[in-house]
């Protein structure tokens, strides 16, 4: 390794939530990339967004394993002296969540087929206006306010003509608790990544109707992110991060890599739970018969962190959470949260190709 990419940083801890999409960390630590890169990388779990977030930003975490609305919203709100906001070069692949709705919901809806996303809006439209007449609106689990999750909720809610907070809700639950939060009716459905809905299908407490995919094709989901003050301070440690993360999500679209990917996932110090479980959630039981992994990881340029995607992720804060700008150009913001020159430079040293335009985004 020559001096002038011998990283500044080589003991790093990064950070991760126990999901399916956290996979391209845990498969460049198993696969050695990030030994290749200089790097001794260490990986600690987390049970919750926040916790994560909260110690990448005082600098607990080195990088971490986050929802791509997450770095947008670093930049925003009350500014503190005290944390750095986040910044990302990396996506983790488009798609990987699914929405579960529960066993007594779904036949209020009249059993609409998975995946039929027209049947699905209407028949959601039915229950809740029921639901309201008897005086229990419906309630819908997210992960975090600011997350894809959130958005897709949304979208399901505008295409089924119900109005947020009037005739239904949502509340914020983590991932590892979702199951358990249908269980016990403290919720009607949610937005998750995987397992944790296919986890609720397996112990019959739910049904997954659709996948994010089914609202918006090529949404972006996770991302890698560090603050700005490591990015700044240890660049060659960052892109040596990006270069090992590319790496592991050029292997993960590999379609005999599922088994391999399971039995390391399962392990108790990553998601703790079963590989034949992990399996199936890699794979969709419907779309022509043909069982085919929900998760992009990195083809279709989908570790692209998209100024397209960015943006229009921004444009919902800024909307619909009253988060202000507080006089930051939104052209500069998306460019300080989401560094494609870094990903860009990674690509073209390993001989591949840069988009040429972006995936569409929802009206």
């Amino acid at each position: 390794m020559t001096s002038n990419t011998t990283p500044e940083q080589s003991d790093l801890t990064l950070g991760f939530v126990p999901l399916l999409d956290c996979a391209p960390l845990i498969a460049a630590h198993e696969l050695g990339y990030f030994e290749c890169q200089g790097l001794n990388v260490r990986l600690q779990k987390e049970g919750s967004w926040a916790s994560l977030r909260d110690k990448l930003m005082v600098g607990l975490l080195d990088g971490a394993h986050l929802l791509a609305p997450m770095v947008l919203a670093s930049h925003l709100g009350k500014a503190s002296t005290r944390v750095s906001p986040l910044t990302t070069a990396l996506a983790l692949g488009q798609n990987g969540n699914a929405l579960t709705f529960s066993n007594d919901l779904v036949e209020q809806m009249g059993k609409p087929e998975p995946g039929n996303l027209e049947a699905v809006t209407k028949g959601l439209a039915r229950a809740a206006e029921r639901r309201i007449m008897e005086g229990k609106p419906l309630i819908f689990g997210t992960v975090y306010p600011f997350s894809i999750h959130t958005n897709l909720l949304r979208l399901l809610f505008r295409k089924a003509g119900l109005t947020l907070n009037q005739d239904v809700s949502i509340q914020v639950v983590p991932p590892t608790r979702m199951v358990s939060a249908l269980a016990n009716q403290e919720v009607d459905g949610y937005c998750v990544g995987e397992p944790w809905n296919s986890a609720a299908a397996s112990c019959g407490q739910g049904q997954l109707l659709l996948l994010g995919s089914d609202l918006w094709p090529q949404a972006p989901d996770k991302v890698f992110g560090v603050s700005e003050d490591f990015s700044a301070s240890a660049p060659k440690s960052h892109a040596s991060l990006v270069r090992a993360l590319m790496q592991a999500c050029q292997w993960l679209d590999q379609p005999d890599r599922t088994a391999t990917l399971a039995h390391w996932l399962a392990q108790p110090n990553y998601l703790d739970c079963s590989s034949d479980l992990l399996l199936r959630a890699m794979q969709t039981p419907w779309r022509d018969g043909l069982p085919r992994w929900r998760k992009i990881f990195f083809r279709d340029f989908a570790s692209y962190p998209f100024h397209s995607h960015g943006r229009w992720l921004l444009e919902q804060l800024l909307a619909q959470d009253q988060l202000p700008l507080n006089g930051i150009d939104r052209t500069s913001l998306l460019e300080r949260a989401y560094n494609k020159t870094l990903w860009e430079e990674v690509a073209q040293q390993a001989g591949l190709e840069l988009p040429v335009t972006a995936p569409p985004v929802p009206d």
